[in-house]
C-alpha cells in the first residue's frame, strides 16, 4: 500500500511540473527600473510635539560618559487656545493659560533606537508654564535640564518666574526637585542679586533666555540669563537697558549663589551678553553703548571680557577690528544670526586659552565667519567662513559646540530657499580649533516649511548640538510632520569631507 502511495505521488508531481506554468508579467517595452536611492548620510526623524502640542527651541545633551543615554526636552505649546475657533486658533495668549507650554522630554538609554517621552518634573505650585528650554552635563555625567518656570495670570502678560533646573544624578533614571536660578523674587529661598544691581523685576527680566555653561576642570557650573534688563544708569527710572546675568553652583547644582551682571557701570551693555566657561575661566562678548577713555574706542563697540574668578574680576578690552553699526541695539551679536557682530561665543574645554566667535555675513553668498583666539582673547584669527548653501538665500538659527573629546568644532543651521522660503538643516565641522572647515553636510532628507502661524502658537529661535567622538547630533524645529515638531539628527564625523571637495 505504500509503494503504491509513493507511485502515485510522483506520477502527481512529475504531471504539475509538465502543466503549463503563468508567466511573470513583463515590463512594457522602454521601462526603465528607478533608482535605488542612495543611503542617507544622516539619520533623522521626528523627536518631540505633536498635532496637539508641538515643540519649539529643543535643547538635548549627550551623557559624557555613556553616549548612548540622551535626553532632550522641547517648548511644548498647545497648537490651539482654548476657545479659538479656526482659522484664528490663536486668537488668545498663551501666556495667561496655566500649562499652555510645558516641557515635553524623551531619554534614550540605547543611543536613539528607543525613546522614553515624559514631561520634565520641573513644575509645581504656583509655576504652571516652563518655556526656553536648555540642557547640559558635567564631564563625570551629571544631566542637568532646565526651563523657565513662570507664574500664569488670566490677564497679565509674563507674570514674574525665573531659570531653574532639575538634575539627575543617576544618568536619567531619576531627577531632583527644582533648583532655583536667576529669577523675579530675589529673597530666600531663591538665590539674590548682588546688592549693588538694579535688575527689572518686569515682564521676562531679568531671567528671559537661560543657559547653563560647565567648566571641567572646576567642576562649576553657571547658569546664565541673556535677557535682563536695568535702569540703574540710564538717568532716567523706568528707562532700562540691557543686562545680562550669571550665578554659579559649587555643590554639583544642588544650588546657585549670588547672581552678578556680566559688564559694569564703566562697560555698560547695549545688546546681550555671550557667555562661556572652561579651563579656569569665564569670558564676555557683548556690544557695549561706552567703554573707559583709556580704550580710546568710539562707540557702541565690542567689548571681550575674561574672569579667572568667577566674575569677581573682568580684564575687559574692545575688539578695535570689529566695526559696530551705530545702531546696533537689542541680540546683536549674541543673537540667533549673529546680527552681522561677532558673538555666540564657545569655549573649547580640551584646551586652555581657546575660544571662539562667529558672525553671520548676508552676501554676496549667506554664511557663518567664525574668529578663534587661543591666548585669553588676547589675539584672534583672521575670520573663517563655514562654508555656503547652492541657492540658499539666507541662514538661520545657528548652533555650535566644542565636544570634549579631541576638541572638534561642529556647527549646525538652517539654509532658506527663495520662494516658500522653505528650509533643511545643514551642518560642518572643524577638527584644528575654527580654522578650516568641511564641505557644508546636509542633515534633514526633505525640506520644511517655516514656521506657520496656523496650529503654531509658539516660538523656535534656537536649535540644538552636542557631539561624541565619532558623531555629531542635532536637534531643530520642522513641520514637515503637519505642525511644528522637533528633530532629531545624527551624523557621523567621518562623513564630513575637507580639502579640495570645499
Amino acid at each position: 500500500m505504500k509503494r503504491a502511495l509513493l507511485v502515485i505521488a510522483a506520477v502527481t508531481s512529475l504531471v504539475i511540473a509538465q502543466a503549463p506554468q503563468p508567466q511573470a508579467e513583463q515590463p512594457p517595452p522602454g521601462f526603465r527600473p528607478a533608482l535605488v536611492p542612495p543611503k542617507p548620510v544622516s539619520d533623522e526623524y521626528l523627536l518631540l510635539g505633536d498635532e496637539t502640542r508641538g515643540s519649539g527651541e529643543a535643547q538635548f545633551v549627550i551623557d559624557p560618559t555613556d553616549p548612548k543615554t540622551i535626553v532632550a526636552t522641547g517648548m511644548g505649546t498647545w497648537q490651539i487656545m482654548p476657545g479659538c475657533e479656526a482659522p484664528d486658533v490663536n486668537c488668545k495668549d498663551f501666556h495667561n493659560f496655566p500649562y499652555s507650554t510645558l516641557p515635553v522630554s524623551a531619554i534614550t538609554h540605547d543611543g536613539g533606537r528607543t525613546w522614553t517621552h515624559f514631561i520634565l518634573p520641573i513644575l509645581s505650585g504656583k509655576f504652571t508654564r516652563c518655556p526656553d528650554p536648555f540642557a547640559g552635563a558635567t564631564k563625570d555625567g551629571i544631566l542637568i535640564m532646565g526651563c523657565e518656570p513662570r507664574e500664569t495670570d488670566p490677564v497679565k502678560i509674563d507674570p514674574f518666574g525665573e531659570a531653574a533646573v532639575v538634575v539627575s544624578y543617576d544618568h536619567g533614571k531619576t531627577w531632583s526637585k527644582r533648583v532655583d536660578g536667576i529669577n523675579s523674587y530675589n529673597k530666600p529661598p531663591y538665590p539674590q542679586f548682588d546688592k549693588s544691581l538694579k535688575p527689572r523685576f518686569g515682564g521676562n527680566s531679568p531671567w528671559d533666555r537661560p543657559w547653563v555653561y560647565f567648566d571641567d576642570s572646576t567642576g562649576t557650573i553657571y547658569l546664565m540669563n541673556s535677557g535682563g534688563q536695568t535702569d540703574i544708569d540710564t538717568g532716567t527710572p523706568g528707562k532700562y537697558r540691557t543686562q545680562s546675568y550669571f550665578t554659579a553652583s559649587h555643590d554639583k547644582a544642588h544650588s546657585f549663589g549670588t547672581i552678578y551682571a556680566l559688564d559694569s557701570p564703566e562697560w555698560p551693555q547695549l545688546t546681550r551678553a555671550s557667555f562661556a566657561a572652561g579651563q579656569g575661566t569665564i569670558a564676555e562678548m557683548y556690544v557695549a553703548s561706552g567703554v573707559p577713555n583709556s580704550e580710546g574706542a568710539t562707540c557702541p563697540c565690542l567689548v571681550f571680557g575674561i574672569s579667572r574668578n568667577e566674575g569677581k574680576v573682568w580684564d575687559r578690552h574692545v575688539l578695535k577690528n570689529i566695526t559696530v553699526p551705530a545702531s546696533a541695539a537689542g541680540r546683536g551679536g549674541g543673537g540667533p544670526d549673529g546680527g552681522g557682530i561677532p558673538g555666540n561665543l564657545i569655549a573649547d574645554p580640551t584646551t586652555s586659552g581657546r575660544f571662539s566667535a562667529m558672525r553671520y555675513i548676508a552676501t554676496p553668498s549667506p554664511h557663518y565667519d567664525v574668529t578663534t583666539t587661543n591666548d585669553n582673547g588676547k589675539t584672534w584669527s583672521e575670520f573663517v567662513s563655514t562654508g555656503t548653501v547652492p541657492n540658499a538665500i539666507r541662514f538661520i538659527k545657528p548652533a555650535w559646540k566644542y565636544s570634549r573629546q579631541g576638541g572638534v568644532l561642529g556647527i549646525v543651521w538652517k539654509a532658506v530657499y527663495p520662494g516658500d522660503e522653505s528650509f533643511e538643516a545643514w551642518s560642518s565641522i572643524s577638527k584644528d580649533g575654527g580654522h578650516t572647515f568641511s564641505a557644508p553636510l546636509k542633515i534633514s532628507h526633505g525640506r520644511s516649511l517655516p514656521r506657520q502661524y496656523y496650529r503654531d502658537a509658539h516660538n523656535d529661535d534656537n536649535d540644538g548640538i552636542d557631539l561624541t567622538s565619532s558623531d555629531l547630533y542635532a536637534v531643530w524645529g520642522d513641520t514637515r510632520a503637519g505642525f511644528q515638531g522637533s528633530w532629531f539628527g545624527k551624523v557621523s564625523l567621518s562623513s564630513y569631507q575637507f580639502g579640495s571637495t570645499q
